[in-house]
């Protein structure tokens, strides 16, 4: 059964429940957690190298579940170390990207590579989820990463190519054609301010998500992609109001902004940090 909770948090989340949840931003001295970053990759088939950040719990009992987390527009691997640190101390390896588009590599890209951006970041995400255990070489961590539970999870831009990893297809702009480029086998979809309807993904693709889904969204961040369209903030619950119904999760943050008051994505932005809408 599907299951909508609007969650008004700063008129009920008592703030000794609010630090109990707090996902302190956790460092190599958190001894529940590993980091390694960077990590650097060699791009099979492709004249580049693909640098990630990796967190892995300290203590594990049998093989552990993987999240590969894609982040928002122009953003990078290290500006999500909060959600990132976090998963991995409750007992996930987390394995974060930086795309080509991030402007961490001043690489002056624009919406005129959006193709590139796409199809490159299509292939960071299935390297990284197909490929699991070339990670944990090349991070020089010996770890058992259990291939049954993988999570492909996003923001904003990285929302949308969680979507699209989790098996909808993309509209290819020459011949209007769908493609998928899925990965098969995955155990959960996490969207954080992601994307519903939208040209570049097939609008009948949805119906073929077949997985456990979290959607997340705020009341304060309208869908603004930068093609002149304002959609309500509700569009950013995509995947669990376009999919069919099963196991699907939707959070609605009252007040909660794209960047969560810049923990998340943006560090830089106005306003004031959403702690609680991170906890």
């Amino acid at each position: 059964m599907r299951r909508s909770c609007v969650l008004v948090l700063l008129a009920w989340l008592a703030s000794a429940l609010v630090l109990s949840m707090h996902p302190a931003r956790a460092s190599d001295a958190d001894p529940r957690i590993r980091i390694i970053n960077p990590v650097t990759l060699e791009v099979p088939g492709e004249a580049r190298e693909l640098t990630l950040r990796v967190v892995l719990p300290a203590a594990a009992d049998g093989p552990v579940p993987l999240i590969v987390f894609s982040h928002g527009a122009n953003s990078s691997k290290d500006l999500y170390d909060r959600l990132a640190d976090h998963w991995a101390a409750h007992g996930y390896a987390v394995f974060s990207p930086t795309h080509i588009d991030s402007e961490s590599l001043a690489l002056g890209l624009g919406p005129a590579d959006g193709q590139r951006i796409l199809r490159t970041r299509v292939s960071d995400l299935r390297l990284l989820l197909e490929s699991p255990d070339s990670v944990a070489r090349a991070a020089g961590r010996e770890i058992s990463l259990d291939a049954q539970r993988r999570v492909i999870a996003g923001h904003s831009l990285g929302g949308l190519m969680a979507a699209v990893i989790a098996g909808v297809p993309i509209v290819d702009p020459v011949s209007g054609e769908s493609v998928a480029v899925g990965v098969p086998g995955l155990s959960a979809l996490i969207s954080l301010h992601g994307v519903g309807d939208i040209a570049v993904l097939d609008p009948q693709g949805w119906s073929q998500l077949a997985l456990p889904i979290f959607a997340l969204a705020g009341t304060a961040d309208t869908g603004l992609t930068g093609d002149g369209i304002e959609r309500p903030w509700r569009w950013r619950l995509g995947p669990y109001e376009l999919a069919p119904p099963g196991d699907n999760y939707a959070l609605v943050l009252e007040d909660g902004d794209h960047y969560m008051g810049g923990l998340i994505g943006r560090f830089e932005v106005p306003g004031p940090p959403d702690d609680e809408g991170l906890a």
